[in-house]
């Protein structure tokens, strides 16, 4: 994930084949670190840096093009040879000043030794390569800068017994591109200043309880009650008196079927609408798997299928297992491309179920029946399974064109791997 999640990737490394590599690779390598060493929380930054084998006149390869449409700065290491490459300077800088200005802040300069090409953009940010401290600096504060202007979601830290149920409502929202906070951990000794400070810059909390006492939950609802800002409550515990002054509405249940969504549209109804987004990527896929298995095979699914321009929906959420309620996913299904299986660790009679929980859903809903629909078989374990008919199996990334193309969602480049 991101520092910003809006993006793909946080910054764009733009620099000419024709000069040294190995150079690039350690610069590379010693930015990343540095750069994570002086952003708050968690999130590592992510650098797109190309790896592919470019020579003059050859087109800029898609991915690259992608790469600089999704990124949210570039940094350009400019050379002699830099400069003389239109690659570089056309298709990737140039690029980018066409989305955010010929003059950006967003732009970034590294001038390599011996120090005798100029800055292409002089008015914006330029150092010496031997002036990396000023340059992460520079980076920091922007991508800092850039983070505060998107929407920011407190979601407190529970007891124990409300770990998996936090680390849940995480992804749900990461994958919503939301910005998570608190940026530091809370414990019990955590100061209220410390915790003041995080709600006071979060545009909602969210508020998770559990049927035990939980000294620490309390106290964050505390706090955000105090100072005024909208807070939603979610529980596991069915017999929860605790509501809100700004939303006396109903609390959101965790054990209901319904409450992803319950709790989406509760933030949205706070946050006001999100940004639409185009068209095309309306229309999703819906993953099933079996979550306490697979979970890391759905993960990997989910970015293959991002890296080609699809997303999933709902979005990843390991509760509840698709295989012991799917009737709550019939909407979704009418709503959705395709529908994909994906099946790693889980045992064969779970995989046995949802094919013939599908297969009553399909003859009942002439809707459903047409849904384009695949296997993801994940290795290691390798699976056989002989294919139904019009499905698809996917092994790796390479598998996702033809069934991305026959559920009518085509395929979007995405970065390089970096």
């Amino acid at each position: 994930m991101p520092f910003l999640p809006k993006y793909d990737f946080d910054i764009f490394i733009s620099y000419a084949h024709a000069d040294d590599r190995e150079w690039v690779d350690h610069f590379y390598n010693q930015l990343l670190s540095e750069l994570h060493r002086q952003l708050p929380g968690r999130e590592k930054p992510t650098v797109f840096l190309d790896g592919h084998d470019l020579r003059a006149g050859d087109p800029i390869h898609p991915k690259i093009a992608a790469g600089v449409q999704q990124s949210a700065l570039i940094l350009a290491l400019v050379s002699g040879k830099y400069r003389a490459s239109p690659v570089c300077v056309r298709d990737e800088l140039g690029s980018f000043q066409k989305v955010h200005g010929a003059n950006s802040d967003r732009i970034f300069q590294v001038i390599r030794a011996p120090f005798t090409a100029r800055p292409l953009v002089p008015e914006v940010m330029w150092v010496k390569e031997d002036e990396r401290t000023r340059l992460v600096e520079g980076l920091a504060a922007r991508l800092i800068q850039l983070r505060r202007e998107l929407t920011h979601l407190y979601i407190a830290w529970p007891n124990h017994a409300g770990d998996a149920d936090r680390r849940r409502i995480e992804r749900e929202f990461k994958a919503q591109k939301f910005v998570i906070r608190p940026d530091d951990a809370i414990c019990d000794y955590s100061s209220d200043e410390d915790i003041r400070a995080e709600l006071a810059d979060s545009h909602l909390s969210l508020h998770i309880f559990t049927p035990e006492p939980d000294p620490l939950a309390d106290r964050q609802y505390a706090i955000a009650c105090e100072l005024e800002r909208p807070a939603l409550i979610v529980t596991s515990n069915p017999d929860e008196p605790r509501r809100h002054h700004f939303d006396p509405s109903p609390v959101i249940y965790l054990r209901d079927p319904n409450a992803r969504r319950l709790l989406i549209d509760r933030v949205k109804t706070h946050l006001g609408p999100r940004p639409t987004p185009p068209p095309a990527a309306m229309r999703r896929l819906l993953l099933l798997y079996k979550p306490d298995q697979d979970w890391r095979h759905a993960d990997d699914l989910t970015q293959m299928l991002r890296n080609q321009g699809a997303d999933i929906f709902p979005p990843p959420d390991p509760y509840p297992d698709p295989y012991l309620n799917l009737d709550a996913y019939v909407d979704d299904l009418r709503q959705s491309a395709g529908v994909v299986v994906c099946w790693g660790d889980a045992p064969n009679e779970w995989l046995d179920g949802v094919e013939r929980k599908l297969s009553v859903l399909r003859i009942r809903e002439e809707q459903i029946g047409a849904l384009t629909r695949a296997k993801y078989f994940a290795e290691p374990p390798i699976k056989h399974r002989t294919p139904g008919r019009d499905e698809f199996i996917i092994r790796d990334e390479t598998d996702l064109s033809a069934f991305l193309k026959a559920a009518g969602l085509g395929q979007k480049a995405a970065g390089a791997p970096h």
